[in-house]
């Protein structure tokens, strides 16, 4: 949701985009901050063998799902998509039937908005302490199911409405993964002071952009909150579109920003998507766990011989966190995934090639993605598009970011996927375009960012890397 009370905020936050200078914490200060936090803090993470008969996770034979005891956190259950009385897929498929909050706090210092950032661990990071949200909790975490403290700085976000809202927007995570989760991403600007622990550090927009260019620092929440500001859906003066203009390094990006065609694209997108959702004739339904006939039970895991990921159990002490040590399941990736975002310059302006996805856990069957999305074991060459991808990332063609994003700690185990932004002549491709694939300039991107469950989670995250 756009707050048009948020004008003044937008042009401090694209101040704040184009500001990588921090005389509060340098660049360095914060790579420094982290390697000290990554050495002092004590972090046990262990893959351990569990048959799920104990007394806090277990198999629940009448749920047919793994649960704990209380029945909170997460449930894993099989699914099934299955058309005309045929499995077409399955899979275990996590349950969070909670929205939680990934929130930031900002505030003007001298005209710039700083974003109060977080030093985080999660149990499924590969390198233990990311850059993290203001706040990052499960409805869980907040209400203290789990007997843990009460996350820092959550009185702010339950008292919102006294302070200016940037965004306020329910978002997907991983629907491969997860059955119709979503999350609250919101950004909120205070004017009072604040007592920053050493757990947080002020950064600006800038700044956080430069630090995605280093693998696995700057987590994944962090990025669906920063992707859905909306810098373009204010009408910026002329005098205030001549002093943006200078900040931007590339006319055809800020082309894009503020000048796209966003009415006629959007509308294209839309009429597909929801021929897609009216014609599709499979269900998704939930089915015993442990009667996927594709997933093998061990005492170390769940997996499937075509399967993207397996189950694990881990055993895990983490100093700093609201609960210190606990046990719980984790899905671990069998291999990497490659998440491409390909864009051209047409009329000096930069569009981007993106596609609809349908996957099992889509909270309405299908989402935008991005030009190129392979889960581990799929064919790199399976269309056009891929293909041509496939080939230019071998041949070092275009490439303009080229990165390891790691995904969601908390329920997933040091799972790293490589994200890519290519460049490429609209020639290069095809007219007209593959079927389900659309051009759109990053106007038409950043208004279909504003509703919910419209782009997923993977375009998300390569549109967060942009820069000015």
């Amino acid at each position: 949701m756009y707050n048009i009370h948020a004008n003044m905020s937008l042009m401090q936050l694209i101040e704040s985009w184009a500001t990588t200078e921090n005389p509060f914490n340098s660049t360095d200060d914060i790579l420094t901050w982290i390697k000290e936090k990554n050495r002092d803090v004590r972090v046990d993470i262990r893959k351990i063998p569990y048959d799920y008969t104990g007394d806090n996770w277990h198999y629940d034979q009448e749920r047919g799902e793994i649960r704990n005891r209380d029945g909170s956190f997460f449930q894993i259950k099989g699914l099934q998509k299955a058309e005309d009385g045929r499995i077409l897929h399955e899979q275990p498929i996590i349950i969070q039937n909670e929205i939680g909050y990934l929130g930031i706090i900002c505030k003007e210092f001298d005209g710039v908005l700083y974003f109060l950032m977080q030093a985080k661990i999660e149990p499924g990071n590969v390198n233990k302490i990311q850059i993290s949200p203001t706040i990052q909790a499960t409805k869980s975490n907040f209400m203290q199911v789990h007997g843990g403290r009460v996350p820092a700085f959550l009185e702010y976000f339950s008292n919102k409405r006294n302070y200016e809202i940037i965004v306020d927007q329910i978002q997907s995570e991983q629907s491969s993964r997860f059955l119709r989760k979503r999350n609250r991403n919101i950004i909120i600007v205070v004017n009072e002071e604040i007592e920053v622990p050493d757990t947080h550090r002020w950064m600006t927009l800038g700044q956080i952009k430069q630090l995605m260019r280093y693998d696995n620092l700057v987590n994944m929440d962090t990025r669906t909150v920063i992707s859905c500001i909306p810098f373009s859906l204010r009408d910026f003066s002329y005098k205030e579109l001549s002093h943006i203009r200078m900040l931007f390094h590339q006319e055809p990006f800020y082309n894009s920003v503020f000048f796209g065609n966003s009415g006629s694209e959007i509308n294209k997108i839309y009429q597909y998507m929801n021929e897609v959702k009216m014609l599709d004739r499979s269900e998704i339904r939930l089915v015993d766990l442990y009667s996927l006939a594709s997933w093998k039970r061990k005492m170390d895991e769940i997996s499937s011989e075509h399967g993207a990921f397996k189950v694990v159990y881990c055993d895990i002490e983490i100093e700093g966190r609201e609960v210190r040590r606990w046990q719980q399941p984790l899905l671990e990736a069998e291999g990497q995934s490659v998440f491409g975002l390909i864009y051209c310059v047409e009329d000096n302006l930069q569009k981007f090639l993106i596609q609809t996805k349908s996957e099992v856990g889509c909270f309405d069957k299908i989402e935008i993605g991005p030009s190129v999305q392979l889960e581990p074991g799929e064919n790199p060459n399976a269309s056009l598009v891929d293909a041509l991808f496939t080939y230019n990332y071998e041949h070092n063609r275009g490439i303009e970011f080229d990165g390891l994003f790691s995904e969601e700690g908390g329920r997933f185990y040091q799972e790293q996927n490589r994200n890519v932004i290519m460049k490429i002549e609209k020639g290069d491709l095809p007219q007209p375009l593959p079927e389900g694939y659309f051009w759109a300039d990053f106007q038409t991107l950043n208004i279909l960012i504003q509703f919910n469950n419209c782009l997923n989670i993977q375009l998300r995250n390569l549109l967060s890397v942009l820069d000015i």
